[in-house]
């Protein structure tokens, strides 16, 4: 029988893998740091790899330490009280997913009959950046970019396109025209300078800009009137829906894409969770298509 790794040293290193940071990992666990440093090191010695590089003040898993840290997950979800049947009861299903997709994508979905009508009590698990690691207790996960997570299918779910948009009572008719009212960032100018470059024109560097260090304020900020926002479709859908913002003629860029993460044995819940998301998808590329078209028209 092979030798399974010491049951501390696992419980240790899965809570730091999954919080990024001794300290937190401590707080949860309500043990010191340096305990949970010394457990880590023990089953590193174990292993004989290296699960995380070592900074100052912080630490941050290697890439084995990542694929380990989803199959540790993993096997404490099966021992976990979630993993019973009580056969009683909405089944549960757990999604993680990134915090503005869950409030600008997701939650305006699930008051559709379609997901009502799933029978389910849906669990989310929110993050702000992308996760090296997977809650424990996730069923599906919604990521973006190239990540992949041992023990999970991944399927491309929605595709964003970067537009322009503003208050539709800023009546803008051309990009040449956009910079008298201002030019609102995410995190730096990036992507107006690719804008006006993929447009070829010069960037207007006199003009006024606001920058903002969220993916959704610069969406809030031009329905406020508050200047042009550089934001994707995906976020900025509802008030582009509503008539709330509206699209201004400019250049579309491809973001990054969605990707559906199915873990490995779902349950039936979970696979009809999973077969509603990728349908609302769809209807999602449908209603692209035709912003697509109406931002053509623009330009």
């Amino acid at each position: 029988m092979n030798k399974l790794p010491n049951l501390s040293g696992l419980r240790a290193f899965e809570a730091a893998a999954r919080r990024q940071s001794f300290v937190d990992a401590a707080d949860e666990l309500g043990v010191t740091p340096a305990a949970i440093s010394r457990a880590v090191r023990r089953l590193e010695a174990e292993l004989g790899i290296a699960l995380f590089h070592r900074a100052h003040r912080s630490v941050s898993l290697t890439e084995a330490g990542a694929r380990y840290a989803q199959q540790v997950t993993d096997g404490f979800r099966q021992l976990s009280p979630d993993a019973i049947d009580r056969r009683a009861g909405r089944p549960r299903v757990t999604l993680a997913v990134e915090a503005t997709l869950a409030r600008q994508w997701l939650l305006p979905r699930l008051k559709k009959k379609n997901f009502t009508s799933l029978d389910l009590s849906l669990n989310l698990h929110t993050h702000h950046d992308q996760p090296r690691v997977l809650p424990r207790s996730a069923d599906l996960a919604i990521v973006w970019g190239s990540a992949n997570h041992s023990g999970f299918r991944r399927q491309r779910l929605v595709s964003p396109r970067t537009i322009l948009v503003a208050s539709p009572d800023a009546e803008i008719q051309s990009l040449e025209g956009v910079a008298p009212f201002g030019l609102i960032h995410e995190a730096d100018e990036q992507w107006w300078r690719i804008i006006y470059e993929e447009a070829g024109l010069p960037y207007p560097d006199a003009a006024n800009s606001m920058t903002l260090d969220r993916c959704d304020l610069p969406i809030a900020a031009a329905c406020l009137g508050l200047g042009v926002a550089v934001g994707d479709d995906v976020i900025a859908e509802n008030e582009l829906r509503s008539g709330t913002l509206v699209p201004v003629p400019g250049p579309r860029i491809d973001g990054q894409d969605y990707y559906l993460l199915q873990r490995t044995g779902l349950s039936v819940p979970a696979k009809k969770l999973a077969k509603w998301l990728i349908d609302e998808a769809a209807e999602f590329a449908n209603w692209q298509a035709d912003c697509d078209q109406s931002i053509s028209q623009l330009t």
